[in-house]
C-alpha cells in the first residue's frame, strides 16, 4: 500500500457504541481493505487447534498453520517447523478454521493463504502452491475457481479471471 493513511481516534463519552468513518479520495480497493481489516479485528478469535504429538497434546494457533491434509485416513496439521496428527475430520477442521484465510485446494487439503508465497502456473492445467519455508503442494483442478475468488476477495479488485 503506497498511499499514506492517517488515523484519528476521538472518544465521546456520550456515545453508546462505536462508529467508524472512512474518508478517502483513494481507490475503492484500499477502502475495502481497510474495512475488511476492521471487521476482521472485531470478529471473535478463531480457536486454537488441538494437535497430537505422540501422547502429548499441543494447542496450535491458526496463524501458525501452513496446511491441513488427509493422508492414509489420518488428518495431519503442518506448521513451518512441525507436523502433527489431528483427531478431527477435514470437514470439521474446515469449519473451525478462519474462512478468510484458509481455503480448500482439494478433497484432501486445506491451506493457509497467509503462508503461501506464490502460485506456479507453469504446468498446463495444474497449479503448484509454494509456502513459506520452501514446501509446496498442488491444487486440484476443480478447486481453482474457488481459490481465484478467495484471492480476489483478499487482495481486492480484479475480475476473478
Amino acid at each position: 500500500m503506497d498511499e499514506k493513511v492517517s488515523i484519528r481516534v476521538e472518544t465521546d463519552p456520550s456515545m453508546t457504541g462505536t462508529e467508524v468513518i472512512i474518508r478517502s479520495g483513494a481507490s475503492p480497493e484500499l477502502i475495502a481493505g481497510i474495512a475488511r481489516a476492521i471487521e476482521n479485528s472485531l470478529n471473535e478469535e478463531h480457536p486454537k487447534i488441538a494437535a497430537y504429538d505422540g501422547n502429548s497434546v499441543i494447542l496450535v494457533e491458526q496463524k501458525d498453520i501452513v496446511r491441513v491434509y488427509s493422508e492414509n485416513r489420518r488428518i495431519k496439521l503442518c506448521t513451518e517447523s512441525s507436523e502433527h496428527d489431528v483427531r478431527l475430520s477435514l470437514r470439521d477442521m474446515e469449519m473451525m478454521l478462519d474462512p478468510s484465510v484458509f481455503v480448500r485446494i482439494s478433497r484432501f487439503e486445506i491451506v493457509n493463504l497467509k503462508k503461501v508465497t506464490g502460485f506456479d502456473l507453469n504446468m498446463v492445467g495444474t497449479i503448484r502452491v509454494n509456502f513459506t519455508g520452501g514446501s509446496f503442494t498442488w491444487v486440484a483442478r476443480r478447486y481453482v475457481r474457488e481459490i481465484q475468488n478467495k484471492l480476489v476477495n483478499i487482495c481486492g479488485g480484479g475480475d476473478g479471471r
